[in-house]
């Protein structure tokens, strides 16, 4: 509850937001790093303007 309470309140003000386990988070990471996507998938999760 307290994730999506804080989600919320980041939605609020005006940022996006992703919901994901740590297990998927550390899979597409890892998968990412493998396939040269890297910065691509920091970009991602970091929340820069164009990815969705």
């Amino acid at each position: 509850m307290l994730a999506v309470a804080l989600a919320r309140s980041a939605v609020d003000a005006g940022h996006r937001v992703y919901f994901t386990t740590a297990a998927e988070l550390a899979a597409k990471c890892h998968k990412a790093a493998l396939e040269g996507r890297w910065s691509s998938i920091m970009r991602f999760f970091a929340g820069a303007p164009g990815y969705s």
